[in-house]
């Protein structure tokens, strides 16, 4: 099964299911989307296609689910994202970032490890260009009584062309001893020799930027043949990565 959410008139996205989905969203307005999934496997791609400044909210519970969320936010206009799931016992939450820094970036994760073996998988990846503003703040919580749980966090960010800020904050709050836990977090920017040796077989530096964006950043084709509409949305991030490197 899947489904596609686009042209949303409503603020409110509530989704709320007994049954595995395949689910892709499309952002061209504020949103706030309400999750309540429940017994089966989710697959959830949210795509950032608006032409304007957006806020983007997450909330919601998991249970009895496994379930990966997949964000891609590549646009060149700002972002605000506050997202606050909790993960119920039994249950697998998965989230795959992608962020590109252009203009300001506020981005806000709170995790929880709500009851006993539940398990949270963050992986951030970030490019940040010149004059970007990006924070982003991951906080995995596991509650007391949460035993057995697991929670992994790890963030790369790259940095071009000074940008104006490129903060990466990941935080584990842990409340419960018979767990498991780690974050790691990788930041620096890409060797002169690298770019040198791209410039020597003629690609001048805007086009070895985007080259080197493109294959640190942005997904294979497979990942978007998954989810309905998503050989469109492929199309569509492409020419926004390309725009934003070689302005």
């Amino acid at each position: 099964m899947a489904s596609l959410y686009k042209d949303i008139k409503e603020k409110d996205l509530n989704i709320c299911l007994k049954t595995s989905d395949t689910i892709s969203i499309i952002l061209n307005d504020d949103l706030n989307i309400n999750y309540d999934l429940n017994d089966g496997d989710y697959s959830i791609l949210i795509f950032n296609n608006a032409n304007k400044n957006i806020v983007l909210n997450e909330n919601g519970t998991i249970n009895n689910s496994n379930v990966t969320i997949n964000i891609l936010e590549l646009n060149e206009y700002e972002f605000k994202q506050e997202s606050n799931i909790k993960v119920n016992k039994g249950s697998h939450l998965k989230v795959l970032t992608t962020y590109l820094g252009v203009n300001k970036k506020d981005i806000n994760y709170h995790l929880f490890n709500n009851e006993s073996e539940s398990t949270i998988e963050i992986d951030n990846n970030v490019v940040c260009l010149k004059d970007a503003d990006l924070s982003l703040n991951v906080v995995g919580k596991i509650v007391k009584g949460a035993k057995r749980s697991k929670c992994f966090q790890k963030s790369r960010c790259l940095t071009f062309e000074n940008p104006k800020k490129a903060k990466v904050l990941p935080v584990l709050e842990i409340d419960e001893n018979d767990v498991e836990a780690s974050h790691s977090l990788s930041s620096g920017t890409i060797d002169e020799e690298v770019l040198f040796y791209m410039n020597s077989r003629g690609l001048n530096k805007k086009q070895a930027l985007l080259l080197l964006i493109v294959s640190y950043l942005m997904p294979n084709e497979d990942f978007y043949k998954e989810y309905e509409d998503g050989l469109l949305i492929k199309e569509i991030a492409d020419e926004r990565v390309s725009k934003a490197c070689l302005i």
